[in-house]
């Protein structure tokens, strides 16, 4: 069985920081010169004069699919952000705590010196250009502090930047999103629910070099498995791994991955696209473990069907996927 770039990736140890502003967004741009105001009007109406505030993510519309407008958007909003009064930015990836159960099992993660607030939205192509949805939501209690439109102009967006997500992501993340009859997501299977998040949350955007950091909790003890889907649509295995990883998750526990004592780094790079990571969970033993990093045959969905068969008994199971996008 070959082994891909994954198995690669987890062996680089990096001790470069990444750079998250790209350098075509080092300089200001005038098209967003209206944006630290309209920031600092979405506390307006909030208890406290002015808050940290976490970068989440930027997703397509309802599809909660990234692609590159949102990295490139998220450059620009960083830039805004260094200009407002009222809102201070907080460089920790806080993004994976707006899921509650995350939240909870995270606590000493996310620690005392943590954002208020985290920025997060969605866009959509209209007449004009493209428009943003900016929603701001307090991390303490997950209401939602203030929501406002804003108009990105056509002739802001460079040429090389989607705005839609391809065909090909929106079909493959179809198919890997209900692999279990009766789940869907993080939706519960009778009362078993798996959470799993990207460190920057649903949707997200990484660039080369960039690390990412997968959490996952469950409501029950289960056997676990991680899967990793490439932008050519292979599917791997990649927890339990040769590193370590016992394939249990207990109920209540905060599951992080790569983990505080793992010899590797998720480091992502080329080839650039849409990749996804799909977790199951499962109350009976699989019967059977395929081989880490090592490619399973067919397209995505059916290879991990495959690897889905329990030993005999009663069992429910849960699931949940993941999708980020690796830009240069």
């Amino acid at each position: 069985m070959k082994e891909s770039r994954m198995f690669r990736r987890l062996l680089i140890i990096s001790f470069m920081a990444a750079c998250s502003i790209s350098a075509g967004a080092q300089r200001e741009n005038p098209s967003f010169a209206d944006l630290p105001a309209l920031l600092d009007h979405m506390l307006d109406n909030h208890y406290m004069p002015s808050v940290q505030v976490g970068m989440g993510s930027f997703t397509y519309g309802d599809t909660q699919l990234p692609t590159p407008f949102a990295r490139w958007f998220e450059d620009e909003l960083r830039l805004a952000l260094a200009q407002t009064a009222r809102m201070k930015l907080f460089d920790r990836q806080v993004a994976a705590a707006m899921d509650p159960a995350i939240r909870a099992q995270y606590a000493e993660f996310f620690g005392q010196d943590r954002a208020d607030s985290i920025l997060y939205g969605k866009y959509a192509e209209d007449a004009g250009g493209v428009a943003v949805t900016l929603s701001l939501t307090d991390l303490a209690t997950g209401a939602l502090i203030a929501e406002k439109r804003y108009e990105v102009p056509r002739s802001a967006v460079p040429p090389d930047v989607a705005v839609r997500p391809s065909l090909k992501t929106v079909q493959t993340a179809a198919g890997l999103s209900q692999l279990v009859p009766g789940a869907a997501g993080q939706t519960a299977v009778s009362d078993f629910v798996l959470s799993l998040s990207a460190d920057r949350g649903v949707g997200a955007v990484y660039r080369d070099g960039e690390k990412l950091t997968l959490y996952i909790t469950s409501n029950k003890d289960a056997y676990l498995k991680i899967y990793h889907v490439d932008v050519n649509g292979i599917a791997q295995l990649i927890w339990p791994n040769r590193f370590g990883g016992s394939g249990r998750i207990k109920a209540g526990e905060a599951l992080k991955f790569p983990g505080p004592v793992d010899k590797f780094q998720y480091v992502l790079g080329r080839p650039y696209g849409t990749e996804y990571i799909k977790a199951v969970a499962s109350t009976r033993p699989f019967a059977s473990m395929e081989a880490d990093f090592s490619d399973l045959q067919g397209t995505a969905a059916a290879a991990i069907t495959r690897g889905l068969s329990v030993v005999s008994g009663d069992t429910t199971r849960a699931e949940a996927l993941a999708v980020y996008e690796i830009l240069p």
